[in-house]
């Protein structure tokens, strides 16, 4: 509907422009009124040519209205305050969405594609231990957002990146290696800032069916064996956690990949044909500074060795090279200092910074009523995903993790996601979903049929909280094409929790199921449209949408 009046909007200002209004480069904008007395759409557009063209905002206001107003999409539109277009929906308008949902709704949320690849990267934690329940929040966001993009139509890929080819994973394999000789009662020396997590000690523990064979290699071969082993399973621990939680990557994307095909060589050849890397004591620098950063970086150390940073370029260079035209890397809050650094390399090496697109995700603090949760019961070590999903499930994880937006402090409680009662948004949504399946299977039992429903007279929805109920259904694929130019995922579940608000309250206000058969038809589409658009929001997010609760 949005769109609709935008194309009405830019057909008056082509109007007001052979009245010789003098017109150029306007941005329409299209605002939703926080009060449903100014109703359903206003846009400030006569203002903005009232800067423009010098004339009074209300004289150009009434000219625009003068254009649209036979126009059937609309009961009414009034001229507010200095200048603000209002436009009422007609009734005849908001029941076509009814057969655009029923009919289409792939059609009904599709959007222009604006970009031809996107690639989406989230959740890449180091492989050193297993995911900790914070790394959901960034798992969540990124996976939600990859599957929107997919629902309006676009290309998009999920990726993990898998950092094994750092100094981390050296010491993930001594720290392995020591709480093996732990087991076998040998002396040993713990390395310093070593992986103390249980989950070592029980992989330790695994390992001495293998003792024979261990015993067999070198020191070196063992350190090479453990350092494989624990990575090994540390990936396989974390692949499986994220299924388990609903995520699964088209692409796991090795760093060691990067070094064994010469791509940090290849950035550096780059960089240097173009000027933009220089040595100085032994070390090969990054001249950032020209590129507005605070100071020059260093890519390879005065002993030879690349560092983290080299080694992200190099995987951003091979994202472009992979046909990527949009990357969205989802990164801790931590890292916000790393975006335009990372943007400054991806210009030097000679293509557009906008390419990369970054969201970056604040802490998770974990609430058990009021009182705050740091550690495991189980283990006493830090809370792992795997078994906050055991206590809770996924779908209140998911859900709880998107109300806030990425870049707020989010508190998740653990008691108020295991409730179900109205107080926790998730039983909330989806037990509108049961309800509305609940009326339908209820429709069946009293003998009507719903394939009645495609002929019902959709003009007896005349009711104010019919209205309302039509007027959020409309929102949906708004919702999802803010979200697309946002990243702002928290938008959605709000939007599930108000169409869940408004169709409790049409089901509250209005019988569906009455004695007035027509009637009965013509809100059975609505309950089935709340049905559909709340499992379409669902299944984006990665919840599941009960018929029954």
């Amino acid at each position: 509907m949005r769109k609709k009046l935008k194309d009405l909007l830019k057909n008056a200002l082509t109007y007001l422009e052979s009245e010789g209004l003098n017109i150029n480069d306007i941005d329409i904008v299209i605002e939703t009124p926080k009060q449903k007395e100014f109703g359903e759409y206003a846009t400030p557009i006569a203002l903005t040519l009232s800067n423009k063209t010098h004339k009074p905002p209300r004289e150009i206001a009434q000219q625009i209205i003068k254009f649209l107003k036979d126009e059937e999409l609309f009961d009414n539109i009034e001229v507010a305050g200095p200048g603000f277009i209002n436009f009422h929906i007609s009734n005849k308008a908001l029941i076509k969405i009814i057969k655009e949902i029923r009919k289409n709704l792939n059609n009904f949320v599709s959007l222009p594609k604006k970009y031809n690849k996107i690639q989406l990267e989230f959740g890449s934690i180091n492989p050193t231990g297993p995911m900790h329940i914070a790394h959901a929040r960034g798992v969540v966001i990124g996976d939600s957002l990859a599957n929107l993009f997919r629902r309006v139509g676009w290309y998009a890929e999920k990726e993990f990146y898998i950092n094994d080819a750092g100094n981390q994973i050296e010491l993930l394999g001594e720290s392995l290696y020591a709480r093996y000789l732990e087991q076998i009662g040998v002396n040993y020396l713990f390395p310093k800032d070593g992986y103390q997590g249980e989950y070592l000690k029980d992989l330790a523990k695994e390992l001495l069916k293998e003792k024979d064979k261990i015993e067999k290699l070198s020191e070196k071969e063992k350190k090479e064996f453990f350092k494989e082993y624990a990575l090994k399973k540390m990936l396989e621990n974390i692949r499986q956690a994220l299924s388990n939680f609903g995520v699964e990557y088209d692409n796991w994307f090795s760093e060691r990949t990067l070094h064994r095909e010469g791509k940090l060589q290849e950035v550096l050849n780059i960089l240097e044909s173009k000027g933009h890397i220089y040595k100085k004591d032994g070390a090969i620098w990054f001249a950032s500074a020209k590129f507005e950063d605070e100071k020059d970086r260093v890519l390879v150390k005065s002993d030879g060795s690349p560092t983290y940073f080299l080694a992200d370029i190099a995987y951003h260079l091979n994202k472009i090279e992979r046909g990527f035209d949009l990357i969205i890397d989802v990164w801790g809050a931590d890292h916000h200092a790393h975006v335009q650094r990372m943007k400054n390399a991806i210009q030097a090496l000679g293509y557009s910074p906008d390419i990369l697109q970054v969201i970056l995700v604040q802490m998770v603090r974990i609430l058990r009523g009021k009182e705050e949760v740091k550690i495991s019961k189980r283990t006493g070590d830090f809370i792992t995903l795997q078994e906050m999903q055991e206590e809770v499930g996924k779908d209140a994880i998911r859900f709880f993790f998107l109300l806030r937006s990425a870049d707020s402090q989010l508190d998740f409680d653990i008691e108020l996601a295991k409730k179900q009662t109205s107080e926790n948004p998730v039983y909330y949504v989806q037990y509108a979903h049961a309800r509305c399946c609940s009326i339908l299977k209820q429709a069946e039992e009293r003998g009507i049929n719903l394939n009645d429903l495609d002929n019902a007279d959709l003009t007896l929805l005349q009711d104010e909280k019919e209205r309302e109920l039509l007027v959020q259904l409309m929102r949906y694929p708004e919702r999802l094409e803010d979200i697309t130019r946002s990243y702002e995922m928290h938008l959605l579940p709000y939007y599930l929790i108000n169409l869940a608000t408004a169709f409790h309250a049409f089901y509250d206000s209005c019988r569906v199921l009455s004695q007035d058969y027509n009637l009965t038809l013509a809100r059975l589409n609505l309950v089935d449209c709340v049905r559909i658009i709340i499992k379409d929001g669902l299944n984006i997010l990665g919840i599941s949408a009960p018929e029954k609760m």
